[in-house]
C-alpha cells in the first residue's frame, strides 16, 4: 500500500471520534462533546482512563485543553489525554498538573477495502462467526471477561442491549463448539467502520480464531457499506491487522497517571 496522505489520515480520525461520539449517545450516562478548536472530551463512565478522555487535535490550544482536563478531573473516573502524535512542552506540563506523568504510544491503523478485495473466507473447524442481539448480552459479556480479564460491570456495559442492536453497531463472536471464545465489535460511521473489544481467553489464543473473527467483522462491514477500517491496536494485535493490509495512519500519545 501506498503511504497515507494527510487528507486520507485526517479523514480516518474523524471517523473515528465519530464512532466514539456516537457510543457516547447510546452508553447510559456517558457524554461526549467537541470543543471551537477541535478539542473533544469522550467519558463513557467506566473505570478505566482509556475511555473517559480529553483528546488533542493538532490546532488544539492550551486553555481548552485545560477546560476538559478540568472537566474529567472532577467526575471521579480515571481518565487520561490522548494527543495526535507528540506532546510539546506546553501540553506536557499540564498534563503534568493533573497528574498525568506516564505516556504510552497508541497506533492507528487504516484499512482500505478497493485495495484488499479479497478476504478470508475460512474459520477453523467447529466454529462459527455470528453477530450477536441484544437478546444475548450475557453471552456477550461473559466472553469479555474471559478475553480481558476486565471486570463484570464494565463488561456489561459494553454489552447493552442499546449497543449490540443499534443499526450502526455490532459485536461479534466466534463460537467454538458453542462457547464464545473471541469477540470484536465493529461501529460504523460513513463508508469507515472502526473495530474495538477484539479478545480472546488465553487458553485459547494462537490458533487462528481471532484472525477468523476479524476477517469476518470486514467482510461485514464492507456488504454494509464500509470501504474504510479504522483499528487503535496492542502490540499483540497489531501484526495481526497487519497481515490483511492495515498500515499505520498516525502515532497518538496517551497520558496517564503514575501507575
Amino acid at each position: 500500500m501506498t503511504e497515507l496522505t494527510k487528507s486520507a489520515t485526517d479523514a480516518a480520525v474523524e471517523a473515528f471520534f465519530e464512532t466514539l461520539a456516537h457510543i457516547a449517545e447510546v452508553v447510559p450516562g456517558a457524554y461526549g462533546r467537541r470543543g471551537a478548536n477541535g478539542t473533544r472530551v469522550v467519558a463513557l463512565g467506566l473505570p478505566m482512563p482509556t475511555v473517559n478522555s480529553v483528546w488533542v487535535d493538532h490546532q488544539s490550544p492550551i486553555a481548552e485543553v485545560e477546560e476538559f482536563a478540568k472537566e474529567l478531573s472532577t467526575t471521579g473516573l480515571p481518565w487520561s489525554i490522548q494527543v495526535r502524535g507528540e506532546v510539546d512542552p506546553a501540553l506536557k506540563e499540564l498534563a503534568a498538573g493533573f497528574g498525568m506523568i506516564s505516556s504510552m504510544p497508541l497506533p492507528l491503523l487504516v484499512w482500505d477495502a478497493e485495495l484488499l478485495p479479497s478476504l478470508p473466507s475460512g474459520v477453523p473447524q467447529g466454529t462459527t462467526v455470528r453477530k450477536v442481539p441484544g437478546t444475548e448480552t450475557d453471552l456477550y459479556a461473559s466472553a469479555l471477561v474471559a478475553g480481558y480479564g476486565m471486570p463484570r460491570e464494565v463488561a456489561d456495559s459494553l454489552s447493552a442491549p442499546a449497543l449490540l442492536d443499534d443499526p450502526d453497531l455490532a459485536g461479534f463472536v466466534l463460537d467454538l463448539n458453542g462457547e464464545a471464545v473471541a469477540t470484536g465489535f465493529n461501529m460504523m460511521a460513513g463508508d469507515y467502520v472502526a473495530m474495538y473489544n477484539g479478545s480472546v481467553p488465553p487458553e485459547h489464543r494462537g490458533k487462528g480464531y481471532y484472525r477468523a473473527l476479524v476477517a469476518a467483522r470486514l467482510r461485514y462491514a464492507v456488504e454494509s457499506g464500509a470501504r474504510y477500517a479504522v483499528s487503535q491496536n496492542t502490540p499483540m494485535s497489531r501484526p495481526l491487522y497487519e497481515s490483511f493490509g492495515f498500515q499505520l495512519a498516525e502515532t497518538w500519545t496517551c497520558l496517564l497517571p503514575a501507575g
